[in-house]
C-alpha cells in the first residue's frame, strides 16, 4: 500500500511542539513539586524495578557508606584498572582517595581530552559513573552529553557501577523529556547528539534469538 500524501499536513499539529517557555516552566514547577513528595517511596520503587532489570542495587545512607560499597566492589572484583567519568558526584564521594591504598589504578575519562597515559581504558575491570536521571518506571539510568563527560566508563568495562542521587529520580519518560526540554530553553539551546539509556546489563538476542548478556557493553551493572 502506498502512503497517501494528498491530504497535506495535520490541521492540528501536536500541541506541545508549540508550547511557549512560560508554559513549559509552569509544567516543570508542577513536576518538580510532585517529585519532592513521596521521595522514599519513589526510591524504593526504583530499586525494585532496577533489580528486575538486572541491576545489583545498593542503597547507601550517605557518602561514607557509598565509598565503603565501592571499595568492597573493587576488592570482590579484584579490579586492577578502574575508569570513571569526570562527574560532579565525585566531589562528594572521594573515590580516588579511597582507592589510593588499594592495588588498583584509577583513570578519569574526559570527553574530547587526550590524557598523557599508556593505559588502555579497554582493559578496565570496572567503570564508575554518575548519572543525570534515573527513571523509576523502567529502572533506567540516563547519562546526558555535556562537557567533559565520556561514555567510555559506562560502555567499555565488563562491570558498570552507577551512582544515583535521590534528587535525580523521575517517575517516567514524560518527566525526563519535560526536564530535558526545559534544560534546552535554560541553556544554550544545545541538546547534544544522544542520551545514554542504561537499563541493566547489555543484552541482545540478535543471534538465533538467544539472549546474550554483555554483548555490546557491561555484563554486570
Amino acid at each position: 500500500a502506498s502512503l497517501r500524501r494528498d491530504e497535506g499536513s495535520p490541521a492540528d499539529p501536536y500541541k506541545l511542539l508549540n508550547e511557549e517557555a512560560s508554559d513549559i516552566e509552569a509544567r516543570v514547577k508542577n513536576t518538580l513539586d510532585r517529585l519532592e513528595h513521596d521521595r522514599d517511596q519513589r526510591i524504593s520503587f526504583l530499586a525494585r524495578v532496577a533489580k528486575l532489570r538486572g541491576w545489583h542495587v545498593y542503597q547507601a545512607d550517605g557518602p561514607e557508606e557509598a565509598v565503603d560499597y565501592i571499595r568492597t566492589t573493587v576488592e570482590e572484583l579484584n579490579a586492577k584498572l578502574i575508569i570513571r567519568s569526570d562527574d560532579q558526584v565525585f566531589d562528594d564521594i572521594p573515590v580516588d582517595q579511597t582507592l589510593h591504598n588499594l592495588d588498583a589504578h584509577m583513570l578519569v575519562m574526559i570527553r574530547d581530552c587526550l590524557q598523557a597515559t599508556d593505559i588502555d581504558p579497554v582493559t578496565a575491570d570496572l567503570g564508575i559513573t554518575g548519572v543525570d536521571y534515573a527513571i523509576a518506571e523502567t529502572g533506567t539510568a540516563v547519562i546526558a552529553p555535556r562537557r567533559g563527560i565520556s561514555r567510555v566508563a559506562s560502555l567499555f568495562p565488563p562491570v558498570h557501577l552507577a551512582i544515583v542521587r535521590s534528587s535525580q529520580i523521575v517517575d517516567n519518560l514524560d518527566d525526563l523529556y519535560l526536564l530535558r526540554r526545559w534544560a534546552y530553553y535554560q541553556g544554550d539551546h544545545d541538546m547534544g547528539s544522544y542520551l545514554n539509556f542504561i537499563t541493566g546489563p547489555s543484552r541482545t538476542a540478535d543471534i538465533e534469538q538467544t539472549l546474550v548478556i554483555g554483548a555490546h557493553g557491561p555484563r554486570e551493572t
